[in-house]
């Protein structure tokens, strides 16, 4: 994300069907799922905290700076019944991710085998990223740790494919595997649950979360796809394997993402502070989306800009 897609000079409309349509999809997920639509101001002393660790400890170039926004974004919305030397944790992972995931190049293709080997990356932001990970030990246990790390490079593969994959015929299971590595659900997942809770409590639960945090992000995410008029997302190649529509698609995961949530809860009522976790995390999430402009839910709404945001923008 750069400047230039907070000042939005090269929005597009959508015809009023269609938006009316997203709308309306976004609304009944969230009513279905028991969830507020509401919007949190941005923690700009959160921000603060996170860009001095972050110039202190990586040394990242300025251009930096807007993923830091999404980053402080989700740990003060989704991650905020943490400590904050772990929502710091998560928001520069964000960071980090989100700055690849925007900047995808070839040099991540060797990222796997040099973090294995414990070898420098020769790039800033994939050798902060592998530093990182190394650091999650102190803030989550082993098996957590794992699959955070595990988590985060199957993310690296999944940009890779991106750009070597583009014209490969697929089907909508492979789709759906491409959007299994590329979301870093489980990751997030783990974050989520602080080393006091029990692993046995929650671990049971890792499929329909992942299905709540990708495909509830899918849904959130429509509308500003749409509006740059993405062909790479899960929602388009689904509706391009299934001969459906892409409203149809969308559709599907809203309906997907209502019965994940229903399971979760059911899962994880027999262990209250686990429950307490989720119901924190779930209403969170969708805080991060409705509160960051990265995701124009506020343009969509017809909301008014906070401070935050008509200062950088401006």
């Amino acid at each position: 994300m750069n400047d230039a897609q907070y000042k939005d000079k090269n929005s597009m409309s959508l015809p009023h069907p269609e938006k009316s349509f997203i709308k309306c999809t976004v609304q009944e997920v969230l009513q279905k799922c028991n969830l507020p639509f509401d919007r949190l101001p941005f923690d700009e002393n959160f921000y603060n905290r996170c860009k001095e660790m972050l110039d202190s400890k990586y040394h990242l170039p300025s251009s930096i700076g807007p993923y830091l926004y999404v980053g402080a974004s989700i740990a003060s919305t989704a991650y905020s019944h943490l400590p904050e030397d772990n929502r710091v944790h998560v928001a520069i992972y964000t960071t980090l991710v989100s700055a690849l995931d925007d900047n995808s190049h070839k040099r991540m293709e060797g990222f796997n085998h040099r973090f294995v080997k414990g070898l420098p990356q020769d790039d800033p932001i994939l050798d902060a990223l592998a530093k990182h990970l190394l650091d999650a030990h102190e803030y989550y246990g082993q098996i957590q740790c794992n699959l955070i790390v595990t988590s985060t490079l199957d993310f690296v593969t999944s940009l890779m494919m991106d750009i070597d994959m583009t014209n490969v015929a697929c089907s909508p299971s492979f789709a759906a595997y491409c959007r299994s590595i590329s979301g870093v659900q489980v990751a997030y997942t783990m974050f989520m649950f602080p080393k006091s809770i029990e692993f046995t409590s929650y671990i049971h639960c890792l499929p329909h979360i992942s299905i709540y945090i990708n495909y509830l992000n899918d849904v959130l995410s429509f509308y500003k796809e749409e509006l740059r008029g993405e062909e790479e997302n899960f929602a388009s190649m689904l509706a391009k394997e299934s001969l459906i529509t892409k409203q149809e698609a969308i559709q599907r995961l809203a309906d997907d993402v209502v019965e994940a949530e229903r399971n979760i809860s059911k899962g994880l009522a027999g262990n209250q502070s686990a429950l307490d976790i989720w119901q924190s995390f779930k209403v969170g999430f969708v805080r991060f989306h409705t509160s960051c402009h990265r995701y124009k839910l506020q343009e969509l709404f017809e909301l008014p800009l906070t401070s935050w945001e008509i200062q950088k923008m401006g």
